[in-house]
């Protein structure tokens, strides 16, 4: 059976209005407990008073109009449909002991070295055991409200019919640690007490936490793990930024040693060819070449590339004469480009003029110039 199959024995389609949203259908008895329009007797008779004003209430059940209750003094009273809908809803939940909460939406979020971090929990409606549920005053609001049991400790539910509660109340409900739930009707209004049992029991979006005690806890987890992964981000950025700047360091040492190494390679490339051109002597006048003796061909001063090396060798002549590694190919041919040609298997020959113009353009090969 329905939760509210047996709600004061009346069809569970009977309407919560009567076509104004001043006109009521609910009421209390004089004897306490909710009465419907259609339960009582007609006119003052009824014995029945308005749930939010406590006014005495005359049962107006005529042929022609929807059957409501007025106030005996005829003003109205804003915030009877209001209390009516508490008053009903507060008996439904009684009777069927139970209520269904609404999700739980938790986000929490910081600024964190790259960018904003956030992080987003949910939590499902859930059907939650209720102990009693009454109707009663309680801050922060200044009219009814439904007050009920769960789990030893006191949840609010506030049905909002002209206006949702604001900042200020979420607030001042925070500063109390009063659990909160509203019950959203200013858009879509239940017709049917069977309509306004489905949002009680349903998981109805019209629902929503106003203060949640585990909403509280789940933020600061949150920011917790929020503020952990930024320190590591941070701490990360710090180690990178250590890192780059070491290796930049490194970079600009080792510049400056190649730098270093090369014009110490230059120096000594300029002082050995000096001594080269002494040892060789002015250039002899021109004659018919003859070949080299072996013995006179001996190493004199070693060059060395990427590639390989190359020796220049001891002569009297006017022609100069090297040896050179068989994959030194980038100085043989800037050398045969100037003028060095074979002079047997293993040594080449040029003129001293072709030999200086070649070691212009070798200077940036040289990695090292010695003496052999």
């Amino acid at each position: 059976m329905s939760a509210v199959g047996t709600f004061f024995d009346m069809n569970q389609d009977v309407s919560l209005s009567a076509g104004h949203d001043r006109m009521i259908v609910f009421a209390r008895r004089a004897t306490g407990g909710l009465a419907h329009i259609d339960a009582v007797d007609n006119g003052k008779a009824c014995g029945c008073s308005c749930l939010a004003c406590n006014e005495a209430l005359i049962a107006r059940q005529g042929e022609k109009l929807a059957h409501s209750f007025a106030h005996q003094s005829g003003t109205q009273c804003d915030h009877a449909l209001q209390a009516m809908l508490h008053g009903v809803a507060a008996e439904l939940i009684a009777r069927c002991g139970q209520l269904v909460t609404p999700a739980l939406s938790v986000e929490a979020w910081l600024d964190g070295p790259y960018g904003r971090l956030s992080d987003r929990r949910q939590r499902a409606a859930t059907t939650v055991p209720v102990e009693a549920a009454v109707l009663e005053q309680r801050a922060p609001w200044s009219r009814g409200c439904i007050a009920a049991r769960v789990k030893g400790r006191e949840l609010l539910i506030h049905i909002a019919v002209h206006r949702k509660s604001g900042a200020s109340t979420r607030e001042a409900l925070a500063v109390l640690d009063q659990a909160a739930v509203e019950i959203d009707l200013t858009r879509h209004f239940p017709q049917t007490v069977t309509d306004l049992a489905r949002i009680l029991f349903t998981a109805d979006p019209r629902k929503s936490w106003l203060f949640n005690h585990r909403e509280q806890e789940l933020r600061a987890e949150m920011l917790s793990a929020l503020t952990a992964r930024a320190d590591t981000l941070r701490r990360e950025q710090q180690e990178a930024a250590q890192a780059n700047q070491a290796q930049q360091a490194h970079e600009l040492a080792e510049q400056a040693r190649l730098r270093a190494a090369a014009l110490a390679t230059e120096a000594e490339f300029v002082r050995l060819s000096a001594a080269a051109q002494e040892i060789q002597g002015p250039a002899s006048p021109p004659q018919q070449h003859k070949p080299a003796a072996p013995a006179e061909l001996s190493l004199n001063i070693e060059y060395r590339s990427r590639e390989g090396r190359l020796w220049l060798l001891h002569s009297e002549r006017a022609e100069m004469y090297f040896k050179i590694e068989p994959g030194v190919q980038h100085a043989l041919q800037v050398l045969e480009r100037c003028g060095a040609a074979k002079e047997s298997a293993e040594i080449y020959r040029i003129s001293r003029e072709g030999w200086s113009s070649a070691l212009i353009e070798l200077r940036s090969v040289w990695l090292a110039v010695r003496s052999c």
